[in-house]
Order: C-alpha cells, then sequence, then structure tokens
C-alpha cells in the first residue's frame, strides 16, 4: 500500500524506507527550485499590469498584448504555487474535528484524503495532458489581435500538475499527527 504503511496500528507512525524518503526529499527539492523563481512572476504580471495601465490611460494607446499574457502567466504561478505551498503546509485546514480524533481514525481520515487527492489529481492531470497534446499538435494560439502561442503554457499544465501530484503524496505520507 502507499507509504509502506504501519507499525502496529496503534502507534499511527508511518513507516518509510530510505529509498522513499529520499524520492520525497528530491520532489521537495524540486518544489523548491521551482518555486522559488516562479514566485517572481508576480513582479512580472506587475509590470505588464502597470505597462497595460500607463499605455491606456496615460498614453491612450492600450496594448494588445498585455491582458492575454498576463493570463498565462498567472495560470503557470497558480500551477506552481499549489505544489509549492503545499510543501511548505501553507494550505488551510479545517481541523477542529480531526484534532479530537484518536489515532486510528486519524490515520483512516488521512488514507482517505490521500485517495481523493489521487483520484482528482489523476484525472486532471490525464485531462490536462490530453488538452495539452491537442493544443500542440494543432498549434493553438490565442484568439484575438495577439496571437500569441498558447500551446506552450498548455503543455506545462500537465507537468505542473504532475509535481503538484507527486508533492501532496509526499506531505500526506509524512504527516505524524
Amino acid at each position: 500500500m502507499f507509504c509502506s504503511l504501519l507499525t502496529p496500528l496503534g502507534s499511527e507512525v508511518l513507516r518509510m524506507n530510505d529509498g522513499i524518503k529520499g524520492f520525497f526529499e528530491l520532489i521537495d527539492t524540486i518544489t523548491e527550485k521551482i518555486g522559488r523563481p516562479a514566485s517572481l512572476l508576480v513582479f512580472v504580471m506587475t509590470a505588464v499590469t502597470t505597462t497595460e495601465v500607463v499605455g491606456r490611460y496615460v498614453f491612450n494607446h492600450p496594448t494588445i498584448w498585455a491582458w492575454p499574457l498576463n493570463r498565462q502567466i498567472f495560470g503557470l504561478f497558480i500551477l506552481v504555487a499549489g505544489a509549492y505551498t503545499m510543501s511548505k503546509d501553507g494550505h488551510i485546514r479545517i481541523e477542529i474535528f480531526y484534532d479530537h480524533f484518536p489515532p486510528r481514525i486519524k490515520l483512516i481520515a488521512r488514507l482517505i484524503t490521500l485517495c481523493c487527492f489521487v483520484i482528482f489529481m489523476g484525472v486532471l492531470l490525464w485531462q490536462a495532458s490530453w488538452m495539452g497534446l491537442n493544443s500542440l499538435k494543432m498549434g493553438e494560439k490565442i484568439t484575438g489581435a495577439f496571437r500569441m502561442p498558447l500551446y506552450p503554457f498548455k503543455i506545462l499544465i500537465p507537468i505542473c500538475v504532475f509535481l503538484f501530484l507527486l508533492q501532496g503524496i509526499a506531505v500526506i505520507c509524512r504527516r505524524k499527527d
């Protein structure tokens, strides 16, 4: 089963061999190395938005490229930020009931969470991969006056989802409530 499950069920300690621990540390490292630089995309989005606002309201000359580009950068930022936030255990959890569960119920809740997460992210990965490959085959571009290629961004979606999936599995398996 996932995470080389348990020692005697009462102790509720996940046992992981060194290979799994090393793999989870590798996932953490990759997420960290991608997440930190991706956080700088906020500054890029700010610069693009500022350029658009100044062009539109100061010079009465709006751009055709700012909003489509900003949308793509924001999408990429969100995908990477999800995995990075998960690696830092920064997602909001409602633990009002969970904190009062006995160890066995906590284990069952964690396994249910893991299954739901893997199913959801698996379907998202499958659909994003299908969408990204179709976009690449078509050479898809954004509609409108600014015909920016869309397929590079759509190819990045399944890559980021896969990283998010691996990071989620690592976090859930390592949790030792």
